[in-house]
Formats: structure tokens, C-alpha cells, sequence
């Protein structure tokens, strides 16, 4: 939520994105990302968007993305309902002078919004969270502590099934959509992605699909509750080369289990098999139960064992 109305310089957005005026003419006669307005001079001159928007892109540039794909990508996110959009109305100011707004403060906020239910709340901050951060960041530093934190409350009986239901459920529509506007590639490794036999929790696992896509695997995400047997019938027609599965509870455990013992009795090649989720993260029994298998805490450092392998 960001003021439309151009009333900054272009040395102000310079000073304020890290952007030359050189790199910002460039962007805008290329790719034709801005409208700016122009002053009764004829100076360009910018709007609080603007400014959010080139933030976004900056970040994406700075974490190696191309500017080109970084402009595709932002295109992709205001479809899925991401980032700053035409359609946006005017809102308080975002006083862009101050500079992004922290992680763990933005965390800390959505964390608030939807245990109490605020959507129109927890909606803007993931959308200002999404114009500033690349979509790793927003993923591993903002929405995953959430949903950490929320399962541990609930765990503790400080959260109720309604706030955690609710919460998970906003997070996973969110998150869903962001995951279907990338376009899936058309080579690349296949995954297979999904939450264990009898478990209903999937935002964690829907994280790990995003990341598997944003790094080039054409993935088949699953969601809740996939029965083994059926499971297997499918990885033997289609060959992936990664089956990952996430596992909260410890009722979850048989179903890793057989999982396992499917894919062991499957004929070559058989694909390699991923567990992660809170009951591998909490319990050193079943992490040492699945060794072979367990490659982290986060999606982050699932794409990073995958890259050494």
C-alpha cells in the first residue's frame, strides 16, 4: 500500500534505492517499468510505488537475478497479487526516506495479524515484505519463523486450533499463488513435493516447492496428506528424481516410514528421497531414523545440500 502521487526528485529515489539516475533511465526506456510524472519544469518525478518497486528490483538484481528476469518476475507477482500494483489505493504514507522496514520487524507484524485475525493487516505486510525482499528472504527470514513460532504456541496450548487454522490457511493461499505464477520450467529435474501420509500441516512443504521451482526444478507439489501407495504407483510412472516430504507430528512417523519402504522396494532408478518438517527438526531419534534423508532445517539449506550433490 503505497501513495501514487510522483513528489520525488530522481535524486531522491537515487538516494533512496542505490540506483544510478545512468541504471534508472536505462530500466525505465528498456523495460518501461515507471510512468513518472513530470514537474512544472518538466523534472521527472516519482511516487512512493515507484520507489517500493525499485527496491524490489534492486534486491532481486543484488542477489544475482538478471534485471530482465527480475522484471518478469515482478510481473508475475502483481498477477498472483504480490507487490505494489496499479490497482492499489492510496494508504498511509510509507515515508520511504526511513528505508526499508526490517525483517523481524515485518515478521513480527504478519506474526500479530493473523493470530488476531487481522487479513487486510497481514495482506500488507506481506505485500510490502514481497516489494522489498527478494522472495527467499521473504520466505526463510519472515513467513517461515511465523509459522514456527505459531506451531510452537500451539504446541504450548497458547494458540488455539481456530488462530493456527487460520493463520496456516492465509499463509498457504498466499504462498500458493506466489507458487503458481512462476511458469513451471519446461526442462530441468523433476520433484515431487508433499506433505507425509496423514499429515494435514503443508505451509512448510509448499515453502520448500517455491524454492525447488525458483531454482530451475519443474516440480509437482502435492499438498496434504499423500497416501504412500499411491505415492509410489506414481513415482514409477513418472520418474522424479526428488520425492520430498514434510512431517509435524509424531503421528506422521508411520507414514514416513512407509513411504521409505515403498520407494526402497521401487526398481532403478528411484528417485531421492527428502524428509523434513518439525518432527525431523525437534527429534534426534527420527533424524538419525531417516539420516540419509535429512538435509536440513529450511528450504535454504535443502537447495544448498542439492547444489554440493
Amino acid at each position: 500500500m503505497y501513495d501514487d502521487k510522483p513528489i520525488y526528485t530522481i535524486k531522491t529515489v537515487v538516494q533512496q534505492t542505490g540506483i544510478t539516475s545512468a541504471t534508472l533511465r536505462a530500466w525505465e526506456r528498456r523495460y518501461g517499468i515507471l510512468s513518472p510524472g513530470r514537474s512544472g519544469g518538466g523534472y521527472r518525478l516519482y511516487s512512493e510505488r515507484d520507489i517500493a518497486v525499485l527496491r524490489w528490483l534492486k534486491a532481486q538484481v543484488d542477489a544475482g537475478v538478471s534485471i530482465s528476469s527480475a522484471v518478469a518476475l515482478l510481473e508475475l507477482q502483481q498477477q498472483a497479487g504480490f507487490g505494489p500494483t496499479p490497482e492499489s489505493q492510496p494508504a498511509a504514507r510509507a515515508e520511504p526516506a526511513r528505508g526499508p522496514r526490517h525483517a523481524q520487524t515485518l515478521n513480527r507484524q504478519l506474526l500479530g495479524a493473523v493470530l488476531t485475525f487481522r487479513e487486510a493487516e497481514a495482506e500488507a505486510v506481506l505485500t510490502e515484505a514481497f516489494a522489498l525482499y527478494p522472495v527467499e528472504h521473504v520466505a526463510e527470514e519472515i513467513v517461515a519463523p511465523v509459522l514456527v513460532e505459531i506451531g510452537e504456541r500451539w504446541h504450548r496450548g497458547e494458540v488455539t486450533v481456530v488462530q493456527e487454522h487460520f493463520a496456516t490457511t492465509f499463509l498457504r493461499h498466499r504462498l500458493a499463488a506466489l507458487f503458481h505464477a512462476y511458469p513451471q520450467p519446461a526442462n530441468g529435474p523433476l520433484a515431487i513435493t508433499g506433505s507425509a501420509p496423514g499429515e494435514w500441516h503443508d505451509v512448510g512443504i509448499l515453502l520448500v516447492a517455491l524454492a525447488l521451482r525458483r531454482h530451475g526444478w519443474r516440480v509437482i507439489h502435492l499438498g496434504q496428506n499423500v497416501p504412500a501407495a499411491h505415492l509410489a504407483e506414481e513415482i514409477q510412472r513418472l520418474h522424479p528424481k526428488l520425492v520430498c516430504l514434510s512431517a509435524t507430528t509424531p503421528e506422521s512417523l508411520d507414514g514416513l516410514t512407509a513411504v521409505a519402504e515403498a520407494i526402497e522396494h521401487l526398481p532403478e532408478p528411484k528417485p531421492r528421497l527428502v524428509l523434513g518438517g518439525r518432527l525431523l527438526n525437534t527429534r534426534e531419534d527420527v533424524r538419525a531414523r531417516f539420516s540419509q534423508a535429512y538435509l536440513g532445517t529450511s528450504p535454504r539449506e535443502l537447495i544448498a545440500a542439492l547444489t554440493k550433490t
